[in-house]
């Protein structure tokens, strides 16, 4: 318990900084991928919240684990939505670039999210061992809040920071083609 407790900031933060350079580099904002890690962040604490208000118990080392995990495999979501509304926000206004990245983007996400779901899920129910079907359950169940997030939250963000994000953001393309 006291290394998981020790390790769990260590490594929040380095899976959050990683994250965030790879983001800074691909999408050429500051503001994107503080906006992204937020979001993706917002649905593993909604993820790790359900075992508390189901009065559950959890794995020391499956906060550490879905922590890291979840943010890997659910930002791509983030990613695929705001690359799609960066792509229409050059040829149409924000509400329009909003509307058609979530048009194009919903179905590979529900996707991407119903297999990450199944396969947690199944990996749950399955497995005999306590941590890894606890860890299954978690990833599966984590899959649905970074979805809905990424579908409904999301949207409205790119939105609202329009305005931040979109100037400096062509900007920096433009400097760094």
């Amino acid at each position: 318990k006291q290394v998981i407790t020790a390790d769990m900031l260590t490594v929040n933060l380095l899976a959050i900084g990683a994250i965030f350079l790879m983001l800074l580099v691909s999408l050429r904002s500051v503001l994107l991928p503080a906006v992204l890690v937020l979001v993706i962040e917002t649905a593993i604490w909604i993820n790790l919240s359900v075992p508390y208000f189901a009065d559950q118990y959890l794995y020391y080392i499956s906060y550490i684990i879905i922590s890291s995990i979840q943010l890997g495999a659910t930002v791509d979501y983030a990613i695929l939505l705001t690359s799609r509304y960066l792509e229409e926000r050059i040829r149409v206004g924000r509400m329009d670039a909003v509307r058609k990245a979530v048009q194009s983007t919903t179905l590979p996400i529900l996707t991407s999210a119903s297999i990450l779901t199944l396969g947690g899920t199944t990996l749950g129910v399955y497995s005999s061992h306590g941590v890894v079907s606890q860890l299954g359950y978690l990833v599966g169940r984590g899959a649905v809040p970074a979805a809905l997030l990424v579908l409904l939250v999301l949207p409205a963000l790119l939105y609202l920071l329009d305005p931040l994000i979109w100037k400096p953001t062509r900007r920096l393309q433009a400097a760094f083609p």
